[in-house]
């Protein structure tokens, strides 16, 4: 066990899924280490989440994009920035939630102790081992060897209801969020399920006479044709993270496939129905939450065609095109009758 008053950093720059899976590492520090002191690295897009978990005592930010993006002067003024934030600093433990060595160098002012990594390379510590739920892999970052098993339990990702000026709920109903898929680096369409077949499953819900709401950010705008004349309510781009995750904390439902906002309504336990196809289930939902995970692709060899890094060339994501809208509303249709049940499932859709 880690003495009284370790001082702990954690570096995870982005994206808003991947921060929200790491935040086990929070809950997982304060168990082992109630008086320990907390400081995220972060990038300057997901501070504002990062400010909403409990437990972490200083946030310091970095300009991912301009390190991630930027040409070679605008890399070297943020990394000088941060450089000049780090170099008086020392910590007991760092922990690296990035497997890219190239992120080592951000640190490199850094006084630690010990530092754990996130490592693809096989070994008896890799981290994350392929499969697994990611946010147990963050979590066990803090094991000083290799953890043999059996582990039970999941540690839990940060609760931030309690942190939100929380809304009235009135008119919420079910969140749909046919954007997303996009960070820093990229924009993973692959992930997404048609749009189209968003609109269908909002035009059976309002007839069924469950409100609807889209929620997304600027950058989703582009969805906004495909529902025109259906009365959902359009929040897209309405809200930062804080005002994001207080609606999805008053949806009913939350019917989503892999993106950010996925793991944003994990932080607020609201009920989902994921919906995923190249990438697997198990590595972002765990059983004992009130969710429920659409699989499509199952007669696909193809599937899932996810490292943890990139995807295989696909010029047609039939493994999300095989869930089907009817699939999506029995589903939906059963959480929304049973809201207080502990809908935790994994269906595979052929």
């Amino acid at each position: 066990m880690a003495d009284p008053g370790t001082r702990y950093l954690i570096v995870k720059l982005a994206a808003l899924g991947d921060v929200a899976m790491a935040s086990t590492l929070v809950g997982a520090i304060r168990a082992r280490d109630p008086g320990a002191h907390v400081t995220w690295l972060c990038g300057t897009r997901v501070a504002e989440l990062v400010r909403l978990f409990d437990g972490v005592d200083e946030v310091l930010e970095v300009d991912e994009v301009s390190i991630l993006r930027g040409g070679v002067a605008s890399r070297l003024r943020a990394v000088t920035r941060l450089w000049s934030t780090l170099v008086r600093r020392r910590f007991d433990v760092t922990l690296l939630g990035h497997a890219d060595t190239r992120y080592r160098l951000l640190l490199t002012p850094v006084r630690t102790g010990r530092m754990r990594a996130m490592e693809h390379l096989p070994s008896d510590g890799m981290l994350p081992i392929p499969g697994r739920y990611i946010g147990d892999e963050y979590a066990r970052m803090l094991d000083e060897g290799p953890r043999r098993g059996p582990v039970q339990g999941h540690p839990p990702l940060a609760d931030v209801r309690p942190r939100l000026a929380r809304q009235t709920g009135a008119g919420v109903g079910v969140v749909l969020v046919p954007g997303g898929t996009r960070n820093v680096l990229r924009e993973d369409v692959l992930r997404r399920w048609p749009v189209e077949r968003y609109r269908d499953v909002a035009v059976a819900l309002l007839a069924a006479g469950h409100p609807v709401t889209l929620v997304g950010d600027a950058g989703d705008a582009w969805v906004r044709p495909f529902f025109q004349g259906v009365g959902v309510r359009d929040e897209i781009g309405a809200h930062g993270i804080a005002g994001t995750l207080a609606l999805l904390a008053d949806a009913r439902l939350v019917v989503v496939h892999d993106t950010g906002l996925l793991h944003l309504s994990r932080l607020v336990r609201a009920p989902i129905l994921a919906l995923f196809g190249p990438t697997i289930p198990s590595k972002s939902v765990v059983e004992q939450e009130d969710t429920v995970a659409l699989w499509g692709g199952g007669d696909l060899a193809c599937r899932p065609c996810y490292d943890g890094r990139e995807f295989a060339a696909c010029a047609d994501n039939l493994c999300m095109q095989g869930i089907a809208v009817r699939d999506v509303l029995r589903h939906a249709t059963a959480m929304l009758a049973s809201p207080d049940r502990r809908a935790a499932a994994l269906t595979s859709v052929t």
